[in-house]
């Protein structure tokens, strides 16, 4: 169980860093963009740099800056009500928290899946984004990767609450 707990950790250290890194881009082709628009503004249009594609930059890295984010925090991500959980023993509670990671991992499988499928199109017709012109294959493979990650994180993270009965609960943090 110990090692299924470092796995789990490392993976979430990946995809911290994955996300981490998808944010900092995405601020960092913001901020060029931005600046470069209000130098075009300045000088009347004799500056003519834009970033070309920064919509499609900061939407696909997005994309995996959010994958990342929910790989990397799965075990947090159940929003309790009290009014449904306050009388409820911390068994059951930890029971419903398995069951919700068992649908977490299946949710990664299919995402998964789906994106796997799409970039063996992407490969076989070609896709390209619009403005970039860049290949979709490898945007829809770091996709499915991530979301493999939710689902072995997902499945870890399950197992360790069904043996142990330990799961991450906000009420009792504050969180």
């Amino acid at each position: 169980m110990a090692l299924l707990v470092k796995i789990s950790h490392f993976i979430a250290r990946l995809c911290q860093f994955i996300g981490g890194i998808s944010l900092i881009i995405i601020v960092l082709t913001t901020m060029l963009d931005v600046t470069a628009r209000y130098i075009f503004k300045l000088t009347g249009g004799e500056f003519g740099f834009t970033v070309k594609g920064s919509v499609e930059i900061v939407s696909y890295f997005m994309l995996f800056a959010l994958l990342g984010a929910f790989a990397a925090f799965v075990e947090r991500s159940q929003i309790i009500v009290d009014v449904f959980t306050q009388k409820m023993s911390k068994a059951i509670k930890g029971y419903m928290m398995g069951v919700f990671m068992m649908g977490f991992f299946f949710i990664g499988i299919v995402f998964a899946g789906g994106l796997y499928e799409s970039a063996i199109d992407a490969m076989q017709f070609g896709k390209v984004t619009q403005d970039l012109r860049v290949s979709m294959m490898p945007i829809y493979l770091i996709s499915a990767f991530l979301s493999v990650l939710l689902a072995v994180r997902s499945l870890i993270e399950s197992i360790n609450i069904f043996k142990t009965g330990e799961f991450f609960d906000a009420e009792e943090t504050g969180a």
